[in-house]
Parts: structure tokens; C-alpha cells; sequence
């Protein structure tokens, strides 16, 4: 589903291309009294681009990229056009301050996150005056680091790549476009756009490095941890595998990017660092439960805040479930593969029910329950809650914990309420557990009046015990200490 957030935004029933998202007046109206007689503004895909009459853009050259923060983005834009139209220079921005916060989500992909305003100077000497005009222009405001570019200077806002200013594309055998740009000999080759920056072997970077400062050259994060791998990406920052030189110890990193956000939709957001914050404080409540990792320390390296806890070592419930020794799709007519299945499903029941009631018994209700972030020892059965960004104070209103969730796993009455309560957790849990034997809990999101059971249904009538279905009915009903009587007391053995 996250891959999909953004063509939801024009129509719920409809995918829909970003593109299509009716742009308000809020930056055109910052223009409005700034752009000369003899320049021109129109609309196309998420951006609005001002041009000089009758002056066409190279087909490429070096491009700068200014990013922005929602709230200064007015200001930015007012100071960068200045600049543009005194030299000429064509740009574009983006269109909408919701565009915007969902370029600059956790959501957005990494190689064009943060480019609120792009712009195309002809040649590399306006591109070299521009840039330091930009950059003195902006020198006190910051904005996302723009991953794909190098700063210009020390700035934190201008960036800089090479790339094509005009399309040039390639069709793919899938029906998509591969972005060209052409070497000096005219041979055309891939634009590449990697979330760090890159330039084409025949280009020289104008701007040389500057000189890195002195200090800890161990490789080290803090002094103390040696990352082994990245587990995961996203706009918002990595999680990584490191060792803590200092213990021993296997940690997990946690990173977040500043200015970046998380999307809650409809153009609300929360800072990443911010929800990094939450989520230190909200394990620190919950630390000496066995079912949570271990906190061990929140610092910040160069410019990035990173969470530290030990590493889990269990699996993903997503992985779990399409596990050959797991899966059930296959295999319901092998009773004794049913059973094998079953008990597992029922162990995991009851720890999921019990790691949630110690959770609760803290205050802190956990509000994004799902697969990705239930993790499961397959060798000692131990199970573990990660991610509490969302997690809320149980009676304290939270924006951000009722609409940060896992498409299919919030109730339908969560969509209306401003906080939430135990029951969210435990219809989560509910909903984890029908996921376990039939992952289509992101269908029921997109369509909530599709019966809720058909296709646990199905599995009832080819032979599933029907205990499944009640002890999940139970939690979606909000009926907790039945659903845990009902596990308790099934031995699945007996079908």
C-alpha cells in the first residue's frame, strides 16, 4: 500500500497521478508581484514553471535544486525567484504546499525527495554566479539534505547535479520510460538518479571538495558503533545492524534525516527527528518488558539523530507467514501440515495477547500493529514489538497515533476518533492474526464494505479449525478475554 500513497490523494476510489492534484494559488500568489512582463506561468505534472518568452532550455548542463521546508517555503520561493529573474534563468517549483510535505515525506522516493525548486542555468559560469547569488540569498534557512545533489558551498538549501533539463526518454519492454541524457560524442545513456550524488564519467564537478575537518577517523557512529549492514531505506533515514565496539553488542540503528517528515496524509506531517523523540520516550517507559527491544541511547552524528537498541533477531511476521513450514494457502489438504500450523498460530495468539496487555499496563497504547513490526524467535517462540513512534498515552489525544497505521489493520471507527483506545490495539491484533493464515487485510482499506470474513471463510470450509475464525472474531469484536480463553483452551490437535 505505501507504494501507492500517492495516487490516492485525487480519488479514494480511483489511482490517480500526482500530477492530477489541484494546485491552489498559495505560490503563484507569492510570484504574482515579482514576475516581469516578459515572462510566463504554467502548470504542468506537480510543478509550476516560470520562463523568459521566447528563451528555449538546453537539453542539459548542471541544475540546481533549492529544498524548503513547508512552513519557510513561501520565503524560499520569494528569494529564489529574485535571483532567477535577474539572471535570466528559467525554474520551476513545486506546486502545492501538500505536494511539497509529500515530497519531503518518509513516503517519497529517496533520488528526488526534497527539490521544492529546480532550475536550469544555460551554461556553468551563470550556473557558478547563480548558485553563490542563491546561496548568500538563503544562507540562514535550511531544508532537507537533497540526497541525488552536493551542497553548493556550506549552504542548507542549494544543491546541485547534473542531468537533463530537457525529457528525453527511452521505452522500456514494461511500458515505462527510462530518462536520457547524451554524451559528447551524442551517444544517449541513462540519467542516473541514485539517492547520492554522481556525475557522468565525462563531467568535472566545478565546486572541488572542500577540506574535511579533523576529528574521529574510525569509521565509528558515536564514537562506539560499527555499522555491518543497512536493513532498511527510506526518505526519512536507514536502519542498520551495527556493533557496539564498546559491549559488544549487536544494536540496531535507527536514523532519522532533519527536515524530512512522516505523512499522515492530507498534508499533515511530523518531523522525523521529532517522531525519533517520541519513539526514545516511549521505550524508555517500556524498558524491563521482555516483549520490547532494550533502549540503549539516542545521539546525533554530523546532522542525523539516531535511536539505538539492541537487535532482535526474530523474524518478521510477513516473513513468517510465507514460510513453507507456515503457510496454509497450499497445503489445506494436509491435515497434519494444518495442525503444525495451527499450533504455531495459536502460540503466537497468545504471546501477541500477552505482549500487548504488559504494553498496556504501562499506560501506552501501541497503534501501529502489523506485520513488519511484530517479530517472531522461531527457534525459542519469544515474540517482540518494535517500531513506537505512534505509540500513545492511554486517555491523551494523538493525531499522529490514529492516523499512523498499517493500511487493513485499524478499525473502521479509527478513522473518526481523536485518540485512540485499547481496542485499537487488540483489533490490530486481530486482524495480525487472520494476516498469518490470508494476507488481504490491505484490500478491506480500500474497500471497507467487503465482508470482512469471506476469505477466512473459505479456509473454514476447506478444513481450518474453526477456533481460528472465533478467537479473531473475538478480538475485532473487542471481546479480549474470550478470544484469550478460547486459545487457551483449543488444543489444535483435536480437529
Amino acid at each position: 500500500m505505501e507504494e501507492f500513497a500517492s495516487f490516492t490523494f485525487i480519488d479514494p476510489d480511483y489511482f490517480e497521478p500526482l500530477g492530477r492534484l489541484p494546485a491552489r494559488s498559495v505560490y503563484p500568489d507569492v510570484l504574482a508581484p515579482l514576475l516581469p512582463e516578459d515572462w510566463k506561468l504554467s502548470r504542468f505534472d506537480v510543478w509550476f514553471q516560470a520562463h523568459p518568452e521566447r528563451v528555449a532550455l538546453q537539453p542539459q548542463g548542471f541544475k540546481i535544486h533549492v529544498s524548503s521546508t513547508a512552513a519557510q517555503a513561501p520565503e524560499v520561493l520569494r528569494r529564489v525567484a529574485r535571483e532567477c529573474f535577474r539572471a535570466g534563468v528559467t525554474f520551476k517549483f513545486v506546486a502545492d504546499p501538500v505536494l511539497l510535505r509529500f515530497l519531503n515525506s518518509k513516503r517519497y522516493a529517496r533520488g528526488g525527495s526534497g527539490k521544492f525548486v529546480t532550475l536550469y542555468p544555460p551554461d556553468e559560469a551563470t550556473f557558478l554566479s547563480l548558485g553563490e547569488a542563491l546561496h548568500q540569498a538563503t544562507r540562514e534557512l535550511e531544508g532537507p539534505y537533497i540526497l541525488s545533489d552536493k551542497r553548493f558551498r556550506d549552504s542548507k538549501v542549494v544543491y546541485y547535479r547534473y542531468g537533463g533539463f530537457v525529457r528525453m526518454t527511452r521505452l522500456k519492454v514494461d511500458g515505462t520510460r527510462s530518462l536520457l541524457i547524451h554524451r559528447p560524442d551524442g551517444a544517449a545513456v541513462l540519467d542516473v538518479r541514485t539517492p547520492y550524488f554522481q556525475l557522468p564519467e565525462w563531467v568535472k564537478d566545478p565546486l572541488p571538495d572542500e577540506p574535511e575537518p579533523e576529528g574521529d577517523d574510525s569509521g565509528l557512529l558515536n564514537g562506539r558503533y560499527q555499522v555491518l549492514e543497512a536493513l532498511a531505506f527510506t526518505n526519512s533515514g536507514g536502519i542498520y545492524k551495527a556493533v557496539d565496539q564498546r559491549t559488544g553488542r549487536t544494536v540496531c540503528l535507527k536514523e532519522a534525516r532533519p527536515h524530512t517528515e512522516t505523512w499522515l496524509g492530507e498534508g499533515r506531517t511530523v518531523d522525523a527527528v521529532t517522531a525519533l523523540q517520541w519513539e526514545h520516550d516511549n521505550l524508555q517507559r517500556l524498558q524491563g518488558l521482555p516483549c520490547v527491544p532494550l533502549l540503549i541511547e539516542r545521539f546525533q552524528e554530523w546532522e542525523h539523530t539516531f535511536l539505538v537498541t539492541s537487535f532482535e533477531e526474530g523474524e518478521p511476521l510477513a516473513h513468517v507467514r510465507v514460510s513453507e513450514d507456515f503457510i496454509l494457502l497450499t497445503r489445506m489438504d494436509d491435515p497434519r501440515h494444518v495442525v503444525r500450523c495451527c499450533v504455531a498460530w495459536r502460540n503466537v495468539a497468545l504471546r501477541l495477547l500477552d505482549a500487548v496487555v504488559s504494553i498496556h499496563a504501562r499506560g501506552l497504547l501501541v497503534g501501529d500493529i502489523s506485520p513488519g513490526n511484530v517479530l517472531l524467535d522461531r527457534t525459542t517462540g519469544a515474540l517482540k514489538l518494535i517500531d513506537f513512534e505512534a505509540a500513545q498515552e492511554h486517555g491523551k489525544p494523538s493525531v499522529f497515533s490514529v492516523q499512523w497505521f498499517n493500511p487493513g489493520f485499524r478499525a473502521p471507527a479509527r478513522r473518526q476518533v481523536p485518540m485512540l483506545e485499547p481496542f485499537d490495539d487488540f483489533y490490530a491484533c486481530g486482524m495480525l492474526l487472520y494476516n498469518l493464515v490470508c494476507p488481504t487485510q490491505n484490500l478491506l482499506e480500500l474497500d471497507p464494505k467487503h465482508p470482512v470474513f469471506r476469505m477466512l471463510d473459505a479456509f473454514v470450509d476447506a478444513g481450518l479449525p474453526v477456533q481460528v475464525r472465533s478467537i479473531i472474531q473475538a478480538l475485532l469484536d473487542g471481546r479480549v478475554d474470550a478470544a484469550r480463553q478460547e486459545a487457551e483452551a483449543w488444543t489444535p490437535s483435536n480437529l
